[in-house]
């Protein structure tokens, strides 16, 4: 009996062992990403093509500490364009017949921030005090730490973290489009590294089972010089 007791201690230590603390997943993500590294940069300029429903666009992210953003997205020639010079938004889109510069209303910024590639919101939301573990959850077959995201006005999302390369594999949210809130999954499928950093190259998102579209990353370029012109739409 003694014996036995014994074993259920021991088996009960190695489990408590076993187990990571938010602190410690954090800091094994924060040292995965190359956090530290990204943190010295102050700019980054970033190429690739996004996918919607089988069309395929070029697509241009440039970003400049502390929060400037310009995202540029080109279909049939024509520049959506989206950008924040640290002051006030601005969008083109000639789809919707903006073909001059709409300002974009202050309760709507934060959604350009999205394009902020300096930003993380896991890391951001664990120094608020706004980051949960909720135990762990299989991703394509791999063990993953399941993380709430809570930001400053109370929205949730959900980032999975790898278990062994401590990257972010999958992130759960939902989206607001045409009336409708659909939870979106997406999918890093691969990753590149760009001056001691990792950044999702390959990305695939899901709606209700079924690929809505997705993005993938040619090119990465960090302290590139950037004048505040770029950012403004004239």
């Amino acid at each position: 009996m003694k014996k036995s007791i014994i074993l259920i201690s021991a088996l009960l230590m190695a489990s408590v062992c076993s187990a990571q603390t938010l602190d410690e997943i954090v800091n094994k993500y924060y040292a995965a990403n190359g956090s530290e590294n990204l943190e010295k940069a102050t700019t980054l300029c970033m190429e690739g093509r996004v996918s919607q429903m089988g069309t395929e666009m070029p697509m241009s992210i440039m970003v400049k500490k502390p929060g400037k953003v310009k995202m540029v997205i080109t279909y049939s020639g024509m520049e959506i364009i989206t950008a924040f010079d640290g002051e006030k938004g601005f969008m083109v889109n000639p789809l919707a017949g903006m073909t001059e510069p709409m300002e974009i209303p202050a309760d709507q910024l934060g959604g350009i921030q999205e394009y902020n590639m300096f930003r993380d919101n896991l890391l951001e939301a664990f120094k608020a005090g706004r980051l949960k573990l909720e135990g762990e959850e299989a991703v394509d077959g791999k063990p993953a730490y399941k993380l709430i995201i809570t930001d400053e006005a109370g929205k949730s999302s959900t980032a999975f973290v790898d278990k062994e390369s401590f990257l972010t594999v999958k992130t759960v949210a939902s989206v607001e489009q045409m009336g409708q809130v659909m939870e979106v999954e997406s999918y890093i499928k691969e990753y590149m590294e760009v001056g001691g950093v990792k950044f999702g190259k390959v990305i695939i998102q899901m709606v209700n089972g079924q690929e809505l579209g997705g993005m993938t990353v040619d090119k990465i370029e960090l302290d590139k010089v950037l004048d505040d012109s770029v950012f403004k739409i004239n």
